[in-house]
């Protein structure tokens, strides 16, 4: 039997975390309203998807009681807990991808990456396949990622800004966060589960302070 903690410190992480992604996704559109960058353009779809994702999530883990990693082993709510949420994620990750990559090889760019999108989402699965298709879907973020953080480095060895170097620790820490979720889900741990879910939390905020304190982006 799960913890009864651990259902409500996932929900708690889900909601905060949905809350950092949407104003991110917020101060992102600002931003890119007066700088057009690509990159703030996959920030402000990729960001929204996840917190909407992140709120499906958490509130998914509260009614059942259970953490995402749990769920895949009932299969309880099967569909809302882990095909819906990790479809969103994968989407939301992909639109990261996509904007590094119109950012690093311009237009060009951006028609692979979309190319990549359908190349990289896993086929839909019944409710039989969830828990391979969790799996599958956090190793392709976990790809996605790596790619993700290889083009910042290369962006930020060419240009050197401030601003390219946070968002690529932001993406360094997710990055960190989803190399353990991906280990719990294989494990079958919840409590590895939350410690992923933490880091992923500090990810999303540390990007957001990157964005308020770049000194482009403001408050008000």
């Amino acid at each position: 039997m799960p913890m009864p903690p651990g259902p409500f410190l996932l929900f708690g992480l889900n909601v905060l975390s949905a809350v950092v992604a949407f104003l991110t996704s917020y101060y992102a559109y600002r931003f890119n309203r007066m700088a057009e960058n690509p990159l703030l353009s996959s920030i402000t779809v990729g960001f929204m998807l996840l917190g909407v994702g992140l709120v499906a999530e958490a509130w998914t883990s509260l009614l059942l009681g259970r953490t995402l990693v749990e769920l895949a082993v009932s299969r309880e709510l099967a569909v809302v807990a882990t095909f819906t949420y990790l479809s969103i994620q994968m989407g939301a990750y992909l639109a990261f991808a996509i904007g590094y990559a119109f950012l690093a090889f311009g237009r060009a760019g951006r028609m692979a990456g979309a190319a990549a999108v359908v190349a990289a989402a896993p086929p839909i699965v019944d409710l039989f396949g969830l828990y391979r298709y969790a799996v599958v879907s956090y190793f392709v973020v976990l790809v996605l990622l790596a790619f993700i953080v290889f083009q910042g480095a290369l962006i930020h060895s060419r240009t050197s800004t401030k601003f390219s170097l946070l968002v690529l620790l932001a993406f360094v820490l997710l990055l960190a966060a989803h190399v353990v979720i991906l280990v719990s889900v294989a494990a079958l741990s919840g409590n590895l589960f939350l410690v992923g879910a933490s880091v992923q939390f500090l990810g999303f905020l540390s990007l957001l302070l990157f964005l308020l304190r770049s000194g482009r982006v403001g408050a008000g």
